[in-house]
């Protein structure tokens, strides 16, 4: 059953973007659970519209992998999956180790300057427990990384592997989290930027992201029946 959902009222969004962003947030605060098959009239009743834009947040999340939509069965929120878990994880490594070790002769001290308090605000995001807020910069920290290749494409790709990351990140960093060591991640990135020092800035991006492979991947692996 479907916990009540607030209506739609913020005017400065289009309806789709607005019906968009508040199903993907029930997904990922899981107020819509893993696998669960999404009643997508109660969700018009709920948000206060009609189908119509229900049905077109619903193909734009199939798109960055919170949704699965199956003919003559209806919508579906993704399963959590180990082996996703790990390809995922595995795609963003190569990838974003690569992005960054090309970004690194771009970047410029705004950047640096720009990337420093990234890091402060999400140091006081996290003493506020405030997740949503945090998991949000922590990506704009990232891609103000890789925004430096000016590559649409690059980051495209890029937003896409991220986009299917959250449905983990959230999951995980609504639990339990050794934020101290993130933080630690964080500011080596930017130490190796700001030394221009493109193999230590890869280097300190992957096992970024390879350690958040490995703690999500424990806890889902022991939250599991």
């Amino acid at each position: 059953m479907l916990q009540p959902l607030a209506p739609i009222e913020d005017s400065r969004k289009t309806l789709s973007a607005q019906v968009h962003e508040r199903i993907r947030d029930a997904i990922l605060k899981r107020l819509l659970k893993p696998g669960a098959r999404i009643d997508q009239n109660q969700l018009a009743d709920n948000l206060g519209v009609s189908i119509v834009p229900v049905r077109e947040a619903l193909k734009r999340l199939e798109v960055e992998g919170l949704v699965s939509i199956v003919p003559r069965r209806g919508a579906f929120v993704t399963e959590i999956s180990l082996s996703h878990l790990d390809d995922l994880y595995y795609a963003r490594a190569l990838i974003e180790g690569e992005a960054v070790f090309r970004a690194v002769p771009r970047l410029r001290s705004e950047d640096f300057t720009v990337m420093g308090a990234m890091i402060e605000q999400m140091q006081a995001m996290t003493d506020a427990n405030d997740v949503t807020g945090y998991i949000t910069l922590n990506r704009k920290f990232h891609t103000h990384i890789y925004a430096a290749l000016n590559n649409q494409h690059l980051m495209q790709i890029i937003q896409n592997l991220l986009d299917r990351s959250e449905l983990y990140r959230y999951r995980y960093m609504y639990t339990t989290r050794d934020v101290a060591v993130v933080h630690q991640e964080h500011r080596a990135i930017l130490d190796a930027c700001i030394r221009r020092d493109p193999a230590a800035a890869r280097d300190a991006a992957v096992q970024h992201i390879q350690h958040a492979q490995r703690a999500i991947h424990e806890y889902v692996e022991s939250d599991q029946p």
